[in-house]
């Protein structure tokens, strides 16, 4: 009798951090199949893991995305280009403070799988500057430490 994975592992789909069980089963099962043609494999784990979980009609692109991503892990190869995409708005006036929390922000983000798509507005009135907004929410404001910053966006991730 075949061993089954029981296991929920956490996979970030979209902005959310979901449960998925038998995640283990679906990415071995995929390895083995000698399958090469992206969709494919996505096709294949996608099939494994319906039995056991379930997948939101609004997040189906996203699920197949973290499945790919969560493949592409399991093998030991870069997903950096499959991290989930949040839009983000930076406040504050063009320069080298600027400059600086953006590549901050990057960083940051790409800690928690998060591909910032950067729009630039001005200087909020309820400073300091600059700032982060993320949906309708300002998490961070002025200039910040990457550890007080990894703090706003792990904080605020569960209302995005």
């Amino acid at each position: 009798m075949r061993f089954r994975d029981h296991s929920v592992s956490q996979v970030r789909v979209g902005l959310h951090s979901i449960g998925v069980a038998g995640l283990g089963d679906a990415l071995r099962r995929a390895a083995q199949s000698g399958l090469q043609d992206r969709e494919a494999i996505i096709d294949l784990i996608m099939e494994d893991l319906a039995a056991r979980n379930y997948t939101p009609e609004n997040l189906a692109e996203d699920y197949r995305t973290a499945v790919w991503r969560e493949y592409l892990r399991s093998k030991g190869e870069d997903f950096s280009e499959y991290y989930s995409a949040v839009p983000v708005t930076i406040r504050g006036e063009p320069g080298e403070d600027r400059d600086r929390f953006v590549s901050l922000v990057e960083a940051v983000l790409a800690r928690f799988e998060l591909r910032p798509v950067f729009s630039f507005a001005p200087a909020g009135p309820d400073g300091p500057n600059p700032q982060l907004a993320i949906g309708e929410e300002t998490i961070a404001r002025g200039l910040h430490t990457r550890l007080s910053l990894e703090t706003a966006v792990r904080n605020s991730l569960s209302g995005w």
